[in-house]
């Protein structure tokens, strides 16, 4: 059973909450990823129209998500401007890359846990903890230092309570605006799929020529697909009488004659081994030696004899040089 959405004027109220909750902290935020108050600043004018738009059509447990990663996706944050620059609490921010700054003020300032800072980037929680490593400030011996991990979250709280009169006046009105423009009842992407009326005439109705066109087609393409089961028609002949379609025997040679030496040994069924095998002599005399073992293993040695017992076999790759069968 699925559960219903509640009611527009919840809903706005809910809208209404969040965005009060999250204005400060999503400002000094989009100031320190992109080391720009005013360039922050245009991208919450950008995102919270957006985010309150669409919200409704959202869980409530999915806002955070969406909004901050909405945030990091407007342009304003992902290039750092060139007259960029961080005060001297956060100066240590301007050393970062993009990413791992991204992931250490999800932590400090968004406050959000590691799987919802990771979701917001969306990596997985290990990567976002090695990006978080990465930003972590550090000793000179590698270490993490914890005293200016602890001064860092002094100076967030800090310039969280301290945001100018005038700064947050212009983010209410923001807010403000974006709850104005979203609507209480609808959201923008329903209301922009207007439904067709019910009333005669009121539609614009299709041409004419349409339908016939539209079932010309759908006939054409009946017959292209029932002319592939026709039998193939055979080809007229020439003017001289002779066919179109010439003829020729295949050559008497077996098929492993019309190759190189180099392509046959290639193409050899044995041919790892007989790259890895020594001796020439043995590869000569191959058919030789199968025969020899495959009669001393259905017979006994002493009914066999001996090509030449003066002379002994090769020895095989890996065995030893003097032993006879």
């Amino acid at each position: 059973m699925t559960a219903r959405p509640p009611a527009p004027a919840a809903t706005t109220t809910a809208l209404a909450a969040f965005l009060r909750g999250v204005e400060r902290r999503a400002a000094l935020f989009a100031q320190l990823q992109c080391g720009d108050a005013g360039s922050g600043d245009a991208a919450l004018a950008q995102v919270l129209p957006a985010f309150a738009a669409e919200a409704r059509q959202w869980p409530l447990a999915d806002w955070d998500r969406r909004f901050w990663s909405g945030l990091l996706a407007t342009p304003m944050l992902r290039a750092v401007p060139r007259h960029a620059h961080w005060p001297a609490p956060f100066a240590a921010l301007a050393r970062l890359g993009g990413g791992p700054r991204a992931a250490l003020l999800l932590r400090l300032v968004a406050g959000l846990e590691e799987a919802e800072a990771a979701a917001v980037l969306g990596i997985a929680a290990p990567t976002y903890r090695l990006a978080l490593q990465r930003a972590v400030p550090r000793r000179t011996d590698g270490r993490a230092d914890m005293q200016a991990w602890h001064a860092l979250e002094a100076a967030v709280a800090t310039a969280l309570r301290q945001l100018p009169a005038q700064r947050l006046a212009a983010l209410a009105r923001l807010r403000e605006a974006a709850l104005a423009g979203a609507g209480a009842d609808v959201a923008p992407a329903s209301r922009a799929r207007p439904r067709p009326s019910s009333r005669r005439g009121t539609a614009a109705a299709p041409p004419r020529w349409l339908l016939p066109l539209l079932w010309s087609a759908l006939a054409a393409c009946a017959l292209a697909f029932a002319a592939t089961f026709l039998p193939a028609l055979h080809a007229p002949p020439a003017a001289d009488g002779s066919q179109r379609i010439q003829r020729a025997p295949l050559p008497a040679a077996a098929p492993m004659a019309t190759f190189d030496p180099h392509t046959a040994l290639l193409s050899h069924p044995d041919f790892d081994w007989l790259l890895a095998a020594p001796d020439p002599a043995l590869l000569r005399d191959l058919d030789f030696y199968a025969w020899y073992a495959a009669e001393l293993a259905a017979q006994p040695a002493a009914a066999l004899p001996l090509a030449d017992a003066a002379q002994p076999l090769p020895a095989v790759a890996g065995e030893n040089a003097d032993a006879t069968p």
